[in-house]
């Protein structure tokens, strides 16, 4: 009776071992991943930091960056919209500089040196947040992955993001400040967003007919990813403003999804309202109006406009 009974404890011990390793295998092996991108990249931190605590960086762009970012890290949370430097003597807007790329690589410098970072500290910073921020693309990679090939075609994302060359690889090195490697983390967010609400559309189906017998309740889940979604693609645009190209690809999608379904006799509503919930958000996002390169310094109104545009985006959706 003893043995029969400790038999079965081992099995059930055993039983419950396996289905802990099936059920979060993935995650071990995510962690892996990560670290050996972070691992990579950091290779080349010791060719840029030197006893004289001079600024070293490589590419042009970096130096953009490092300005814009030093700028937020003095003003915060304002960011430097207009460069005197560029285009003297009359300057120029900065476009993709000084945006939420360099706004949270300022606010990590001032967590991390306590509200006062000095100029050294700073710079460690942006040396160690571009690995870093290459090891998190790994997250919406697995994610999407998964949801087209399950945990073995997530896991196979990761594997070749993390071992193929390139561009991605020289682009997200220590030293190379550039704002490649967040469009790129923010653009996997974006995809796995609109993909999570078009399943939740296609699930709930929000007709029409369910606003007028108000079953509220129904809609709003849907409504809730979709505005989700909406505002994981302004955030992209604000990394990388000529993203809204996105926007665009986006809306021939649905010009041809929506074509599909009514061709085939179905009520078209479900795609037809997400997309309205999400290109509400992005496109207030971006409402700043387009200025020449030769446009006069901008008013104080003009610094808070890119740190404003979140919020009236929330207000739109």
């Amino acid at each position: 009776m003893g043995e029969h009974t400790e038999r079965d404890e081992r099995t059930f011990g055993s039983a419950s071992l396996l289905g802990l390793l099936r059920r979060w295998y993935h995650v071990p092996l995510l962690v892996v991943a990560m670290a050996f991108m972070f691992w990579v990249r950091v290779q080349s931190y010791d060719d840029f930091v030197f006893a004289d605590g001079a600024v070293r960086l490589r590419a042009v762009d970096s130096w953009y960056h490092w300005r814009t970012t030093m700028y937020t890290v003095n003003n915060w949370p304002y960011t430097m919209p207009y460069d005197p430097w560029t285009a003297f003597p009359t300057g120029t807007y900065v476009g993709q500089f000084g945006t939420l790329f360099d706004q949270l690589l300022a606010t990590v410098a001032l967590l991390v040196g306590l509200g006062d970072p000095s100029k050294q500290t700073v710079f460690a910073v942006v040396l160690l947040a571009i690995p870093a921020l290459a090891a998190l693309i790994a997250l919406p990679t697995y994610a999407i992955g998964r949801r087209l090939g399950g945990r073995p075609g997530g896991l196979v994302a990761v594997a070749l993001l993390a071992l193929f060359p390139g561009l991605f690889l020289t682009r997200t090195t220590s030293g190379m400040l550039q704002h490649h490697v967040a469009e790129v983390l923010f653009m996997s967010l974006a995809i796995l967003a609109t993909m999570v609400a078009l399943r939740v559309a296609e699930r709930e189906r929000p007709t029409y007919d369910r606003v007028i017998e108000r079953e509220y309740e129904r809609l709003a889940r849907p409504a809730g990813y979709s505005v989700l979604a909406g505002l994981a693609i302004a955030l992209y645009i604000w990394v990388w403003p000529p993203g809204v190209v996105l926007i665009g690809i986006l809306g021939l999608f649905f010009l041809i999804e929506l074509s599909v379904v009514t061709a085939g006799g179905k009520p078209p509503t479900i795609s037809r309202s997400w997309g309205r919930w999400r290109w509400g958000r992005p496109g207030c996002s971006r409402s700043r109006p387009w200025r020449s390169r030769q446009s006069t310094p901008p008013t104080p109104v003009c610094y808070s406009r890119c740190w404003r545009s979140p919020s009236r985006a929330a207000v739109s959706s």
